[in-house]
């Protein structure tokens, strides 16, 4: 092993195409790095590319990840709950049987699913659908016609009114209509 005046230590038998020494642009010591194996001269540490894109079993399964089918309510009386949304919020019925049901109001799909058990009723609140309405007296006239009572006041936020009811079979609506 041979010392260069640089400080850098050359083996005898390592062969060297240029006989110059390892040059770094990232001033690091390459010291004792095998020769043979040079940098290419483009060579960073920082790689700036974007990485690979995925394999293609790994974009099928990314596509087929889950998405959002529907809500589902269990109700007492399908088609009484059906009418409900009908009529109360300008729901549009796609299906309607005495045991189930399928309504759509723009993206929301609502599933109603007949269930005879005492359970259906919802005494505490369970999930809340939330409307946006553009008349919330009229709305809330409506819905108490069809069943619904009221959970507390109208209330008049600074950014809208909002209202809370408790539709048949104890489900929750909250209403919202802006300032």
């Amino acid at each position: 092993m041979e010392i260069l005046e640089s400080g850098e230590r050359r083996d005898d038998d390592v062969d060297d195409d240029d006989g110059g020494e390892l040059e770094s642009e990232t001033g690091l010591d390459w010291t004792g790095l095998d020769r043979r194996s040079k940098l290419p001269e483009s060579y960073s540490l920082i790689d700036h590319s974007p990485p690979p894109p995925p394999p293609a079993e790994i974009q099928t399964m990314v596509a087929a990840s889950a998405s959002f089918r529907w809500i589902l309510q269990l109700h007492k009386d399908v088609p009484k709950a059906a009418k409900f949304y009908k009529e109360g919020l300008d729901f549009s019925i796609n299906v309607c049987t005495l045991r189930w049901a399928e309504l759509e109001s723009g993206p929301l799909k609502l599933a109603l699913m007949h269930s005879s058990s005492e359970i259906v009723v919802q005494k505490g609140y369970s999930s809340l659908l939330s409307f946006a309405v553009t008349d919330i007296n009229n709305t809330v006239t409506k819905l108490m016609a069809l069943g619904a009572e009221m959970d507390g006041p109208i209330k008049y936020e600074v950014h809208g009114k909002v209202a809370a009811m408790r539709c048949i079979d104890g489900h929750m609506l909250g209403l919202y209509e802006p300032a």
